[in-house]
């Protein structure tokens, strides 16, 4: 994910809204079903995060979470 350039800010929407894009398309990948929207899984993050490294870092947690499932059919 690029992090630089103009909207860096991690508490802005476009910010945001790119990252709810990722998460969109890890879990389209993974192919399997969420309770939560990546609209809430992002909004979770949001509100956990005190930094902005700490909101990338729970974001690659969710994604990497998504790409864990799609590897590993059996979790």
């Amino acid at each position: 994910m690029d992090v630089t350039g103009p909207e860096t800010d991690w508490r802005s929407t476009n910010f945001r809204q790119k990252l709810v894009s990722q998460i969109d398309d890890a879990m389209r990948k993974a192919g399997v079903a969420h309770n939560k929207s990546s609209k809430d899984m992002e909004s979770h993050v949001f509100m956990k995060a005190k930094t902005r490294v700490r909101h990338l870092c729970l974001f690659a947690e969710v994604t990497g979470a998504s790409k864990e499932a799609q590897n590993n059919p059996w979790k």
